[in-house]
């Protein structure tokens, strides 16, 4: 008995089967130390705030602004603020209902106003010296808390 039509299969040489395979294996290395070590960035939008400046009177009750800047990519609104001087701590928790106004855009910087709407102090704001120290922070949405310092006017 005798085969007379047999169909051979022509498979990739394997030269090129080896470039292939290296070249697999470099974009599969290179995706993989990509997101180990950051190097494609952040795919989540993030809030960084930090406190560019503050500007507080010696006045009764002391008034003021605290100038808060967003670096970051998403927006955060101030849901506390602490002071201290003179010994006592002042603390305002703001109302959520209220925080929308208090809010820092990302990209974007923001004065926030001592005076403002929702915030009330417990115990009351008292009057300081001028060139007294002061410090205090920033509760934001984020869950972040950003410290500052500084003397009255």
């Amino acid at each position: 008995m005798q085969i007379t039509n047999v169909k051979r299969r022509k498979a990739i040489s394997p030269v090129i089967a080896t470039v292939i395979l290296i070249a697999i294996t470099l974009i599969a290395a290179i995706a993989i130390a990509g997101f180990v070590f950051g190097l494609f960035g952040s795919f989540t939008s993030v809030a960084r705030l930090a406190v560019a400046g503050t500007s507080i009177s010696a006045s009764s009750p002391a008034t003021g602004t605290i100038t808060v800047q967003n670096t970051g990519t998403a927006n955060a609104a101030i849901t506390s603020v602490t002071l201290v001087y003179g010994g006592v701590t002042y603390i305002a928790s703001i109302p959520t209902t209220d925080q929308a106004a208090l809010t820092v855009t990302a990209g974007s910087s923001f004065s926030l106003s001592l005076s403002a709407t929702g915030i009330t102090f417990s115990p009351t704001l008292v009057a300081a010296s001028s060139g007294q120290a002061f410090s205090g922070s920033l509760g934001a949405s984020n869950g972040g808390s950003i410290s500052f310092t500084g003397t009255f006017s």
